[in-house]
């Protein structure tokens, strides 16, 4: 196998360890490379993955506080900030299969183990480069969302490489998946499990059952999932929606709690234990999956007004029940003045927080102050700063003010 030239190829190092930093660095520039950024936390790199592109991404799983490289991958796949065609080295110090197989969802290219050499490192990534450009025409489809482009890519790589089979199914089950061809993707991923049992072909037949209604199919599937592997968190959010159809909210809650309990930092589940505990009452709950949400978007690319929302909400809704103790009141505050300073700007969220603030009042029988933010909104919504409050609110407001 000839060496591959890396001269003209740009890397992206992502290691929060300067020693590491140095050396992988160095390797790097000895094979070849002549553009290396480097990033020491996740933050930064997504700074750079906006800013730029590379054409290998070397990143440690273990990055200190913030967030892992596993996340990092998660989301910048999901808001395309690494395109397909990009190759994702991930470094473990451990080799624990378990832990690199919570990754199902999105994997990355390839792991490779602390400590390596520089030849190793040279060898892995020569190897998945030839890959990536065997399988480039369906990246490129996959990443302009193509979904039929990318099927009929896949079936030419497949014939050319029969190594790829594999790689090319997986694809091809994600992309019938997409265009909703729920009998046909099936009948990829049954075909696959005949000859080998690969966790993405049970899972990818878990969620062809799932959207054609075969629940109890879908959920004896995700069950197993679960019992093959206890990191294979993607299959317990399935097992979660599966069971909010079924009807069982409250088992699905039970669920997302346990696949916090084994990967605490990701924002999306977060945000769905919150909106699962409040359809069902659960305050408390969704109190606490909200206030963690707040604190893990500030990080990540979903940060929206309506986690912030989602948390005031829950407050106000503890609140029903009688004044907010004053943690509480310090937790809704907080909140508060992170949608001031980031999402204001919005005349629906200026309303809600408008609400959520009156109504934190009035729990507290402090009538004065409820009255004048309420006469405030009211002055905002003449200058189109805040929509106007809902017929339901202008009568339980007045009537609250006994006006």
């Amino acid at each position: 196998m000839g060496h591959q030239d890396f001269s003209n190829k740009k890397a992206l190092l992502i290691e929060d360890m300067a020693e590491a930093r140095i050396m992988q660095k160095k390797m790097l520039n000895d094979f070849g490379f002549k553009s290396v950024d480097i990033a020491m936390k996740a933050e930064t790199a997504i700074e750079l993955l906006k800013n730029q592109q590379f054409d290998i991404i070397l990143a440690d799983y273990n990055l200190g506080k913030g967030k892992d490289g596993q996340l990092l991958l998660e989301e910048a796949r999901h808001t395309k900030l690494i395109p397909n065609t990009v190759t994702y080295l991930m470094v473990t110090a451990e080799t624990s299969i378990e832990m690199i197989m919570g990754a199902i969802d999105f994997q990355p290219d390839g792991y490779i183990t602390k400590p390596f050499s520089q030849a190793e490192l040279q060898r892995r990534l020569t190897k998945l480069l030839k890959t990536k450009e065997r399988l480039l025409n369906v990246n490129l489809a996959l990443d302009a969302g193509e979904f039929q482009e990318t099927i009929k890519a896949a079936k030419a790589v497949m014939k050319k490489h029969p190594s790829l089979e594999g790689r090319c199914e997986r694809v091809i089950g994600k992309s019938l998946l997409e265009l909703k061809q729920y009998p046909e993707a099936l009948k990829l991923f049954n075909k696959t499990l005949k000859s080998r049992k690969m966790p993405w072909a049970l899972f990818g037949q878990a969620k062809s059952y799932f959207h054609l209604g075969e629940l109890d199919k879908a959920e004896k599937n995700l069950r197993q999932l679960m019992l093959d592997n206890r990191f294979f968190v993607s299959a317990y959010d399935w097992l979660a929606k599966t069971k909010v159809a079924q009807g069982h909210p409250e088992e699905a809650q039970a669920i997302l709690i346990d696949a916090i309990g084994r990967s605490p930092k990701n924002v999306l589940r977060q945000i769905e234990l919150g909106h699962l505990s409040l359809s069902i009452k659960d305050y408390t709950t969704a109190e606490m999956a909200y206030r963690r949400a707040v604190f893990l978007a500030k990080h990540s690319c979903y940060n929206t007004a309506d986690v912030y929302l989602g948390h005031l909400e829950s407050l106000v809704r503890i609140a029903d029940d009688g004044p907010l103790a004053e943690r509480q009141l310090d937790n809704f505050n907080n909140t508060l003045k992170k949608i001031h300073q980031s999402f204001i700007d919005d005349p629906r969220v200026a309303a809600k927080s408008y609400s959520y603030e009156i109504d934190i009042y009035l729990a507290n029988k402090d009538l004065t102050t409820a009255k004048q933010m309420f006469e405030l909104w009211l002055n905002e919504v003449k200058t189109n700063v805040a929509s106007p409050p809902t017929k339901q609110q202008t009568q339980k407001y007045t009537a609250a003010f006994g006006g």
